[in-house]
């Protein structure tokens, strides 16, 4: 069993990880380090103006929103989205986040684990 409080969670910056990213900080909650072999749960931090540009991969995501404002991008369609409301992404999926709002935005993001887990920029 693994147990523990997001305090204790290290932040990591994403911008490192996609271009054009900002203000987006993610905590592994549970992994593989975990024993998890089929899905990860992160908590993100989206700073107000915060900003994921267009992107997919090849795994899945479930997001459900916890606090603030966001707009996602998926299909062609804008979501302006609030605490509560929740999305899902399928494989390869084009999308992109925005925290619109004037506060900190905080979601909860589960993952699957797949052979090919990085992020491909479509912007």
């Amino acid at each position: 069993m693994h147990v523990g409080n997001i305090v204790n969670v290290p932040q990591q910056d994403v911008s490192g990880l996609l271009k054009g990213t900002r203000g987006f900080y993610v905590q592994w909650l549970v992994t593989k380090d975990h024993g998890s072999s089929k899905y990860a749960v992160r908590r993100f931090i989206v700073k107000p103006g915060g900003y994921m540009p267009l992107h997919n991969h090849k795994y899945t995501e479930a997001v459900v929103i916890l606090k603030g404002k966001l707009r996602i991008r998926g299909n062609g369609v804008l979501y302006d989205l609030g605490p509560g409301d929740f999305f899902f992404t399928g494989p390869y999926e084009p999308h992109s986040i925005e925290n619109i709002g004037d506060e900190e935005a905080e979601f909860i993001c589960v993952i699957s684990y797949e052979d090919d887990m990085t992020l491909k920029s479509l912007e």
